[in-house]
């Protein structure tokens, strides 16, 4: 797979400074990676598990990158960054997300007078959070399951620790 996305890339690559021939002046591709230099600096990411065509999906890029005047070597090598690291936080959100257990319910309990939530994942393991604002941590959770769809432990145990339930 990443040989077809680096031959895509390359080609994009090639017809984008066909349209702005100074950013052949300071962008080269060496293997992998896209390299910026200007005199002295010298910057590199590797572009092999980014689909550089996508970036024409944004309207204000596609209008840049036709213009010969538009967009330096440099910027084009920083939005190229930009994309390449988003992308690149996506997928690890996206497998922490993957991970982590769902949550499936929560109830209170009450044993010795004591309050306490159960909240049990998509394991059926079962935790115990206790906490003076059982319904303000149950509705939270309604929130963010509205918000979301589904609310993994790691990310609720977030937004607790954010909003300082005791």
């Amino acid at each position: 797979m990443t040989q077809s996305v680096m031959k895509d890339n390359i080609a994009y690559l090639n017809v984008w400074m066909n349209y702005n021939p100074a950013f052949k002046e300071n962008l080269s591709i060496i293997g992998n990676e896209l390299v910026w230099k200007d005199h002295d600096k010298e910057e590199s990411i590797d572009i092999s598990h980014f689909y550089l065509p996508e970036m024409l999906y944004n309207e204000n890029f596609r209008r840049q990158i036709a213009e010969t005047h538009e967009l330096t070597g440099e910027d084009l090598f920083q939005i190229i960054k930009i994309y390449v690291q988003t992308e690149e936080i996506l997928e690890a959100a996206q497998k922490e997300f993957a991970s982590s257990p769902i949550i499936e319910d929560i109830s209170t309990r009450t044993e010795n007078g004591n309050i306490f939530l159960v909240i049990t994942d998509n394991q059926s393991k079962k935790y115990r959070y206790d906490t003076k604002e059982p319904e303000k941590v149950i509705n939270t959770f309604l929130d963010l399951k509205d918000e979301k769809g589904t609310v993994t432990l790691k990310e609720f145990g977030r937004v607790i620790q954010n909003e300082k339930f005791k």
